[in-house]
């Protein structure tokens, strides 16, 4: 089983290209209830809270700095560039737009945590990052899409709350809450985490795509275009961060983790909002994003243990 998971997790980001194109090209799909997508999000970061390593968020109080420019890098410059390659490339096309600022404006993804301990980056700053990102995400959204004009695209700070309440910080909270009744289950999570986590992204993304098939087709012509905007969106954040953290002095380890905070978003959820406010267009780029975050994240995150790394004793799922 433990080699099934490492297996699933490392061929990851190629499964998800697969099954949003197996699923894109065959008459037959999945079809379920709207629900289900932000449920089986909702598990995972439940497993997600459940094997946290709260010790490790201790340490951060001698992080202060670093913490706050993680957390100013990425809702200035992944936000920044997010709308400047929507309006520089989909002007024209408001819920495309939308759903590339939306990967943008998310909270950073589980993966981020993952890489950054592979790279050897400090692991209780991306969680510390992270849980800002929870409150920051709902307030910035709304106002990062308010110069779109579309019917179509109706995300309000009130709905938007309300999704991440439900799908995020609920299923977060009860995580946390399990931990501290019963502290040995962190243990026994971490591998049901990793496969659960990779099974509902692969299904999430089976879903909606098959949900949005129509969609895609009548924009099939954009996709390469759609593809390169949301690469820029992955790579220009997280070489920009490092950059800044490194001319700022910022210790090695706590510069890798600023590279995977800033650039690494969570675009599974982005993909469950965007099917839920934009509409089915919405979701091509958070599902680009997912493909390239995912891979290049790990590329890099092995590019930096080869290197050398700094492995702290803070790890975390």
């Amino acid at each position: 089983m433990q080699r099934f998971n490492e297996l699933l997790s490392k061929r990851l980001p190629l499964l998800i290209v697969l099954t949003a194109f197996g699923t894109y090209l065959s008459p037959i799909y999945w079809k379920v209830s709207s629900w289900l997508p932000s449920f089986l999000l909702g598990v995972v970061i439940f497993f997600t809270g459940l094997s946290m390593n709260i010790e490790a968020l201790k340490e951060i109080r001698t992080k202060k700095r670093e913490l706050i420019l993680a957390t100013v890098l990425k809702w200035t410059l992944t936000v920044f560039i997010s709308v400047g390659l929507a309006y520089m490339f989909f002007s024209s096309k408001p819920d495309i737009a939308a759903g590339l600022i939306l990967s943008g404006t998310v909270p950073s993804a589980t993966a981020a945590t993952v890489y950054t301990f592979l790279a050897g980056g400090n692991t209780s700053l991306v969680i510390a990052s992270s849980l800002l990102d929870v409150v920051i995400s709902p307030i910035v959204t709304p106002f990062s899409m308010m110069g779109i004009s579309s019917e179509q695209v109706t995300i309000s700070f009130l709905s938007l709350l309300q999704s991440f309440l439900l799908i995020v910080i609920f299923p977060l909270a009860i995580g946390l809450f399990f931990q501290r009744m019963a502290p040995q289950s962190a243990a026994y999570s971490k591998s049901i985490t990793k496969l659960g986590s990779s099974i509902s992204l692969l299904l999430i993304v089976h879903t909606i795509t098959g949900s949005g098939k129509e969609a895609i087709s009548s924009e099939i012509t954009l996709l390469p275009l759609i593809a390169l905007a949301t690469f820029i969106q992955v790579t220009l954040p997280m070489g920009a961060a490092y950059y800044i953290a490194k001319k700022l002095k910022v210790k090695e380890e706590d510069a890798r983790a600023t590279l995977f905070q800033v650039g690494l978003c969570n675009t599974a959820l982005a993909a469950i909002l965007a099917f839920q406010f934009i509409g089915e267009l919405g979701v091509i780029a958070p599902i680009l994003n997912m493909i390239f975050n995912l891979s290049l994240g790990a590329l890099i995150a092995n590019v930096f243990a080869k290197t050398g790394s700094h492995p702290l004793n803070t790890v975390s799922s």
